[in-house]
């Protein structure tokens, strides 16, 4: 049973002085326009591009303002619109930083990293400006509210989520079998871990189904709904995603378990999100030199190290901006097709006369890579693919999409119980969409079937509608 008045239940919002948040940032833009009057012409000579960066910088002192004054409280750092900025915010930082690093390592190495900042500042800004008009309209909008909502059938998750839980184990020990090696600890140097899903079969895509029982695992931790030993099948479970080396299969699951405790559970704190960045970054900066055994990176220092081996992405979306501006580049919507064949099996596909692998294999990272000159997939964002394929204006579009998107999932958010099925679909969603900003459009799509659709289908046997009413006294079950 549920009720509306525990859906909207959330922590008591933070008196915050917007006044306060615009001095801040008048102070921040005239201290830029004092630093560009002083050092201009000194940095003309030695920073060809400093005024994109100078740009970029205040362009994030205005999304700062789009924040405080059109997208509007509650203030917590989790919120999706919020944690979208801050994740594009970090990743400026981090990919300047890593290509700061490169080049110290490779002098010679240079791409117009200043326009990257510039472009990804400018594209968070009309996301923003678009989540912030769905979100109004939305809270002023009369929609009648919905009088049944989909709750999880605890009783019923448990015994399929240590089935799944089995079946993921056996998987993941049959496709390290067949693969020969534990990609994670041994590394990748011939590219080979595109093929592990057909090197290792069916049984990979069985492994995969770690990736749900994570999520299902932290829904019912964050719920209440199980006890605190549920903790060793869930870091089990993220460790069998994890096993095949790309870090998406572990920031993805992981993520989404982070934000369904902040939803469900209790908010997570800034200091707490800082504090897991930046184990998070030590560790995969840890592994990834284990795995390449890259001695000559050492040379950088602590610092120089985690930041070489930190958002790569960045400094190849700012060689994607230079090589894609030259007239005649563009690719006009190519990529597009890899981002809707994911949603549908191979044998649909097949019935239709369409080759699936075939069109995933042209995907925007592959035909990067090959404009690059490298055999490894370089991924540069979605709005860089956007670029790619359509420059500025396509770009802009995007971002636009991206923060009515943002918006939705915001307002959606805030509306759900937390037994409620939705959690789980909505936060998953939410994780892929910010996550989308520094991968790629068909892995927004496979991310989507690989954790949404199993879910969607234990919503058949394992959901039940309950009766959702305005008073806060909750209503009768209505049978499924």
């Amino acid at each position: 049973m549920t009720s509306r008045a525990a859906g909207n239940a959330i922590a008591p919002r933070r008196h915050v002085r917007r006044r306060g948040v615009g001095y801040l940032v008048l102070t921040w833009w005239i201290a830029l326009a004092g630093s560009t009057a002083l050092a201009g012409s000194t940095l003309e000579q030695t920073w060809p591009d400093w005024w994109r960066a100078v740009l970029a910088a205040g362009v994030w002192g205005l999304n700062a303002l789009v924040i405080y004054y059109w997208i509007g409280g509650p203030f917590h750092v989790t919120r999706i619109p919020f944690l979208s900025a801050l994740f594009s915010l970090l990743m400026t930082v981090l990919g300047s930083g890593s290509y700061w690093a490169t080049t110290q390592l490779y002098p010679t190495y240079r791409v117009s990293i200043e326009l990257a900042a510039f472009f990804v500042a400018v594209c968070t800004l009309v996301s923003l400006l678009s989540a912030g008009l769905l979100i109004r309209i939305a809270n002023h909008s009369q929609a009648r509210p919905r009088s049944v909502t989909l709750a999880w059938r605890w009783e019923t998750v448990r015994p399929v989520t240590i089935l799944l839980f089995g079946i993921a184990a056996l998987g993941t020990v049959v496709s390290i079998q067949r693969i020969g090696y534990i990609p994670l600890l041994s590394g990748d140097p011939s590219s080979l871990r595109v093929e592990f899903p057909a090197i290792a079969g069916v049984w990979f895509r069985l492994s995969m189904l770690g990736g749900v029982v994570v999520v299902l695992l932290a829904q019912q931790i964050s719920a209440r709904k199980g006890s605190w030993r549920l903790i060793v099948p869930w870091v089990a479970s993220l460790g069998m995603v994890s096993v095949y080396g790309p870090r998406f299969f572990f920031a993805l699951p992981a993520g989404v378990s982070l934000l369904l405790w902040d939803r469900i559970r209790s908010r997570l704190s800034l200091r707490f999100l800082s504090a897991t960045l930046v184990l998070g970054l030590v560790v995969l900066t840890a592994l990834y030199f284990w795995r390449q055994q890259d001695e000559s990176a050492f040379i950088l220092g602590p610092i120089g190290l985690l930041l070489y081996a930190t958002l790569s992405e960045f400094r190849d979306l700012a060689w994607a901006l230079d090589h894609y501006s030259t007239p005649g580049r563009l690719l006009h919507g190519a990529t597009f097709p890899s981002f809707v064949v994911p949603v549908l099996p191979a044998p649909v596909w097949n019935l239709l006369g369409i080759d699936k692998e075939a069109i995933l294999a042209r995907n925007s990272a592959a035909i990067l890579a090959n404009e690059m000159g490298t055999d490894s997939g370089q991924r540069i964002g979605a709005f860089g693919e956007l670029f790619m394929n359509f420059g500025w204006v396509g770009a802009m579009a995007g971002a636009v999409i991206f923060g009515l998107a943002l918006g939705y999932l915001d307002h959606k958010s805030r509306s759900l119980d937390r037994d409620s099925l939705g959690h789980s679909l909505v936060t998953l969603v939410a994780a892929v969409t910010i996550f989308a900003q520094i991968g790629q459009l068909n892995m927004y799509a496979s991310a989507i079937t690989w954790l949404g659709y199993p879910i969607g289908l234990l919503a058949i046997v394992a959901a039940r509608r309950v009766r959702v009413v305005e008073t806060g006294v909750p209503a009768d079950r209505v049978p499924t």
